[in-house]
């Protein structure tokens, strides 16, 4: 029966290419998967996957028609090093997020930089040897110069699933935020962020009971946020209307609403059909629709805007236990199927981006005989496969020297502090000694910022690893404040002569952003 589903798989693939004239693309390795597709600055693309079972990240330069121009293996061939997504830098290089096992029994989410040669400029670990399961899914620029990781099962405590990690442009950790779904919603799972000048839109999914009812049921979960990671709203679509679903990726529109995409669950039957659902800017929910309907075991995934009102979505519905069968749908913003297009029978498609001549870029992975190969679609804004350019094209020509193929073995900066503010309370407290006092005291600035969000139904909390200064302020019982300082980020404690002050009760603030990461009474006495 495999032999059969391999030979029609493989005549599928033959066909399409020799129609195709060139596309869709293979990319032959040992046990290769296909993560990710984007386009690079000089027109060519970058492939993401990996290769001999998680092994190696693998990363491929095509040229416009998909011909390999270089190819670079991440790993070291002992450990998995699994990445899942990629972006491009505003410096024209890339950035890469995923999972390796390189530094102990445990996984961890890592973030690499590449510069616009393929060469390694840094790498960063969550290094976390208590967790022995957690996860980095997706990575995106932000506006200032940074990166966001989103990232699964990266906190102690394994109640806070959905994690949001801020780094620098060098790969320092700035913040890490943790997201906890209210008392009814359990389960949940990152999946997906986007990122613009307001902040992020964190796409999961988690599991919530039908009003009435006990238990759960697969839900859209959104979490909005500022671009602190502080959550402004959030909504679990259909908790109160009976929906059931599960989001894969998400968009905004240009008026500031948001789009989100993937498997709407009907009540009663086997079907799970290829969905879209649509939440206001301020987190009201507004409407869901079908793609498809009558499907047995779909759902959509990947998406991008074509233009102003319509989108390009993969879907997918399972064929057999190895096998769906990939379909590129062209709807508009009410989720009304406008054109569609059946590619072929693979494992689905994982991601999906327009290049700048509005032709869509897929990358999927198909299986034949035990071993799996990418596979890279390109078509035409009518979803036809796209003819190959005669054009000449310039590539990598930011680098002053050919690229070679070859291999990185990175070296990454561990990041080994995301446990301890949750292991050492203390580490996020300040402390005043001593108490009472007569004379002088001494102010301990803590290690790491804690602010806890409880806006709305799902709480989240703050741990800020980096800061450029604080705001320590002293009030009497009155009121008045009888003492400010801006303390910088070096300086972790402060010598304070009170000696002069009237006797009393007194009340430290340490203040962040406007937001209060430090509280205690102080009695100064005779």
């Amino acid at each position: 029966m495999k032999r059969t589903i391999g030979i029609i798989c493989f005549i599928f693939i033959f066909l399409g290419i020799s129609h195709a004239q060139g596309w869709p693309k293979i990319y032959s390795a040992i046990h290769a998967w296909g993560n990710y597709v984007i386009e690079n600055y000089d027109k060519g693309y970058i492939i993401l996957g990996t290769k001999q079972d998680y092994k190696y990240g693998w990363v491929i330069k095509t040229d416009i028609n998909g011909n390999i121009l270089w190819d670079k293996k991440i790993g070291d061939g002992q450990y998995i090093f699994a990445p899942k997504s990629i972006a491009s830098t505003n410096d024209n290089g890339l950035i890469i997020a995923g999972t390796t096992t390189k530094y102990g029994n445990q996984q961890d989410a890592f973030i690499l930089k590449l510069n616009s040669c393929g060469e390694l400029d840094w790498c960063s670990d969550v290094y976390t040897p208590a967790i022995s399961y957690d996860l980095g899914w997706r990575v995106k620029p932000t506006t200032d110069q940074g990166y966001v990781l989103l990232g699964e099962f990266n906190d102690l405590n394994q109640n806070l699933r959905t994690n949001l990690f801020k780094f620098d442009s060098e790969g320092s950790l700035l913040w890490h935020q943790s997201y906890l779904p209210d008392s009814l919603a359990f389960g949940d799972d990152a999946l997906d962020v986007i990122v613009d000048s307001s902040g992020c839109l964190i796409s999961a999914t988690c599991y919530y009971p039908d009003p009435g009812q006990s238990g759960g049921w697969e839900r859209f979960y959104l979490i909005r946020t500022d671009t602190a990671g502080n959550k402004l709203w959030s909504v679990i679509y259909g908790g109160n209307s009976y929906y059931h679903g599960f989001p894969s990726t998400s968009l905004r529109s240009k008026t500031g609403n948001f789009y989100s995409f993937g498997k709407h669950n009907i009540i009663n039957s086997y079907n799970e059909n290829p969905a879209i659902i649509k939440v206001l800017g301020d987190g009201t929910q507004s409407y869901c629709k079908d793609i498809f309907s009558n499907i047995s075991s779909g759902g959509s995934g990947a998406s991008l805007w074509l233009n102003d009102s319509t989108f390009i979505v993969a879907c997918g519905w399972a064929v057999n236990m190895y096998y769906a069968q990939d379909v590129l749908a062209k709807t508009d913003t009410l989720g009304n199927l406008i054109l569609s297009k059946n590619l072929l029978l693979t494992n689905g498609i994982n991601s999906i981006y327009k290049a700048f001549d509005d032709k869509i870029i897929s990358i999927a992975t198909t299986c034949l005989n035990g071993n799996c190969e990418i596979l890279v679609y390109k078509v035409n804004s009518d979803l036809e496969y796209d003819s190959i350019y005669t054009k000449p094209f310039t590539y990598d020509s930011l680098c002053p020297h050919p690229i070679v193929s070859d291999t990185i073995n990175p070296d990454c900066n561990l990041v080994v502090n995301v446990e301890e503010p949750f292991t050492k309370p203390e580490s996020h407290q300040m402390k005043v000694f001593p108490n009472p006092v007569k004379e002088k005291l001494t102010v301990v600035f803590p290690k790491y910022l804690l602010i806890d969000n409880p806006l709305g139904p799902i709480q989240s909390t703050t741990i800020y690893h980096q800061w450029k200064s604080t705001l320590l302020e002293v009030y009497d019982l009155s009121g008045k404040k009888v003492f400010a300082k801006e303390v910088p980020r070096s300086e972790t404690e402060l010598l304070l002569d009170v000696s002069a002050w009237q006797r009393g009760m007194y009340v430290f603030r340490l203040l962040y952003n406007r937001q209060e990461v430090g509280n205690q009474k102080v009695v100064v006495k005779e």
